[in-house]
């Protein structure tokens, strides 16, 4: 009988429970293998393999290259949740394949059967061979389910579970198959089983690298932690993967030595399935941590993965399963394992990293208000609170949350929500609660700082907030606003230097190149600022005010004819209106520019009137611009913060009563 022989990408399938489904439906049963030969024989084609034989509830087929049999493995399991749904496993590998006649033969086919029958419903397990191929795809996620000694192979073999989204991860200590004997490994061993190729590793860099240079390149110590895909049946529990990723974040950010970027920063890759080396290019790292969580009542399932961004590769991948009660010990044990990896490369790291313990029903509160106060808006803001209130109700001296409900409030009553002297007051209240009970959380601070520039008491923030970068250095909101501080106080070049750390630790925050180009813009160093506000709309093209400014550095450079191309996209009402009415009075269009003030004077003079000195000013009405200037200092506006940086007041400078006033505000003289 003639034969012939071919390596290739081994994909073998079969339906979970076939046999109890055929006894409790057959009907049922006939419209499922039908929607499985269906879908397996459609993508199979599409990505180039070839169906070699049905075994009745299971499949042979192959494929050219491991990535077509990946991406054909995620479309069926994809496909198979509709539907009828097809409970299938599925087991991939790379080996030499060999035909007899109709019947497709060797040790290829073999190992590929022997990995899918240690499966589970909705699962795709790779062998180590097949991981190798596809390892530094981007397009595919992993973790190691480790070693498995499996019937009539001769050695064991790794094997990895692919960790995509919606895929099964199995349970290692529930998994069955065609074993030589059923496997029972301690968590104590396989843990010495992990750490001695990593000893071993550590000692070999020490002597063969370390020793001979002992400068390392800064860049290698860094890391973004991306947000964690939430793999929960419940798609509400999505602020449970996001809070456990911002908490690994925190931990990590206080090895003084390491480079983490942001939470924002890194948040901004959610949901794109964008290649980690281009991520890691864009955010400025040499690694990043990945992963999954799983929530089910009182059970959490966590799969951690770090990735050298240089290539793509794992250094590191773990699969966590834990009560909820255990959470505080396992984000311990995640940041533990990456410094252990990064150590061996890169750090001295000084004592041990641990998170806060705290009751876990308040951890859990807190998260969720922590979700809904990253996405902002007045409505998002309510929610947090409620959450934090919930929390507080339950124990009333932890300080983390009165430092996230100070967080809250602040920003409740900058963004005007809520009254802003009353807010800041309780905002003040919460933030010195939070510090009275844990002085180490620089949370407070952050809130104080605030407070106290927006009652410009400049000293006073400035204490404040260098409190909490004492406390939290990569802390962009922080290191941003005491920038603010210091061009409130004309000291630009310091600002201009804590907004370049700020983008060093969140490398695509928009905000925070709003700041920059601001003073930048204050500087009059116009082309840096412009190319700023660019990136700022390049990042976020909504972003309010963004178009505004940056018209406000054309106007600056005498360029009024490219500040009209901005304003007309600019999204924040007030902002066109204000910068309109600039515009038009700098093309010399007198009555559009009468008109378009006395449009702004009309709507917002109550609730802006810091912005309609700003239009008197510059038009260089000189006494009704000083005149509206003494309304917003006794209303104690806090938009006056900018009287002494704002380019729009030049024509005032050398006016002796606009140094009376910045004498009353304490700010430095011209």
């Amino acid at each position: 009988m003639p034969q012939s022989r071919q390596l290739a990408a081994i994909m073998f399938t079969d339906i979970v429970g076939y046999t109890a489904l055929m006894q409790a439906d057959e009907n049922k049963t006939v419209a499922v293998i039908k929607h499985y030969t269906t879908t397996l024989e459609k993508w199979v084609s599409q990505f180039n393999g070839q169906v070699l034989n049905y075994y009745g509830d299971g499949s042979l087929c192959i494929f050219h290259s491991a990535t077509d049999a990946a991406n054909c493995s995620l479309a069926v399991q994809k496909d198979l949740k509709t539907d009828p749904v097809v409970p299938l496993r599925i087991g991939l590998h790379i080996g030499e394949v060999f035909f007899e006649g109709d019947k497709a033969l060797g040790d290829g086919v073999n190992v590929a059967s022997r990995i899918q029958s240690l499966g589970q419903e909705n699962t795709i397990l790779v062998s180590g061979e097949f991981h190798d191929k596809i390892k530094n795809n981007s397009a595919f996620t992993s973790v190691s389910l480790g070693q498995f000694d499996f019937k009539n192979v001769d050695k064991p073999l790794e094997v990895y579970a692919l960790t995509n989204v919606g895929l099964i991860i199995p349970d290692r200590n529930k998994m069955e198959g065609k074993l030589k004997k059923k496997q029972i490994i301690s968590k104590y061993l396989l843990f010495s089983l992990s750490i001695i190729p990593i000893v071993i590793a550590g000692y070999f860099i020490y002597k063969n690298l370390l020793t001979k240079n002992d400068t390392v390149d800064i860049a290698d110590k860094s890391i973004a932690v991306l947000p964690f895909v939430n793999m929960s049946n419940d798609k509400d529990q999505e602020y449970f993967s996001d809070g456990l990723s911002e908490e690994l974040l925190n931990l990590l950010a206080k090895i003084p030595e390491l480079k983490v970027i942001g939470r924002t920063s890194s948040f901004s890759f959610k949901g794109k399935n964008e290649d980690l080396r281009v991520i890691a290019e864009k955010l400025g790292v040499a690694h990043l941590l990945e992963g999954s969580v799983r929530k089910d009542g009182n059970k959490i399932r966590v799969t951690a993965q770090l990735i050298k961004a240089k290539d793509g590769s794992h250094m590191w991948s773990e699969t966590y399963d834990r009560n909820f009660e255990d959470v505080f010990k396992l984000q311990d044990e995640i940041a533990g394992a990456v410094v252990k990896q990064l150590k061996l490369k890169l750090l001295s790291v000084p004592g041990n990293i641990t998170s806060s313990s705290t009751n876990t029903e308040v951890y859990n509160l807190v998260l969720q208000g922590n979700y809904f106060l990253e996405k902002r808006g007045k409505e998002n803001l309510v929610k947090a609170l409620g959450f934090y209130s919930q929390a507080l109700a339950i124990d009333s001296l932890n300080a983390r949350t009165w430092g996230a409900m100070a967080r809250s409030i602040g920003i409740q009553a900058d963004w005007a929500y809520i009254d802003v002297h009353a807010g800041f007051k309780k905002a003040e209240i919460a933030a010195n609660k939070a510090i009275a009970l844990d002085e180490k959380q620089a949370e407070g601070y952050i809130v104080l700082g605030s407070v106290k520039m927006n009652s410009f008491d400049w000293r006073g923030s400035e204490a404040e907030l260098k409190k909490g970068i004492s406390l939290n250095p990569g802390n962009a909101d922080l290191l941003n606003m005491l920038g603010y501080l210091y061009v409130f106080l004309g000291r630009f070049d310091e600002a201009i230097q804590l907004t370049k750390q700020s983008l060093a630790h969140d490398p695509i925050l928009p905000v925070t190149y709003f700041y920059y180009g601001y003073v930048l813009y204050c500087d009059k160093q116009y082309d840096k600022a412009i190319e700023a506000y660019k990136t700022l709309i390049e990042l976020n093209p909504q972003f309010p005010r963004a178009h505004y400014l940056l018209s406000k550095v054309y106007l600056s450079q005498g360029k009024p004819e490219l500040a009209l191309i901005e304003m007309p996209q600019e999204t924040e009402t007030v902002s066109k209106i204000l910068g309109l009415a600039l515009t038009y009075h700098a093309l010399g269009r007198k009555k559009e520019a009468d008109e378009t003030m006395n449009d702004f004077l009309l709507q917002y003079q109550h609730d802006w009137p810091y912005q309609v000195a700003e239009l008197y000013a510059f038009r260089g009405e000189i006494n009704n611009a000083f005149a509206w200037l003494e309304k917003v200092y006794v209303k104690k506006d806090s938009w006056l913060s900018w009287l002494k940086a704002d380019p729009l007041l030049e024509n005032l400078w050398y006016d002796p009563r606009y140094n009376a006033l910045l004498k009353k505000m304490n700010l430095p003289l011209r």
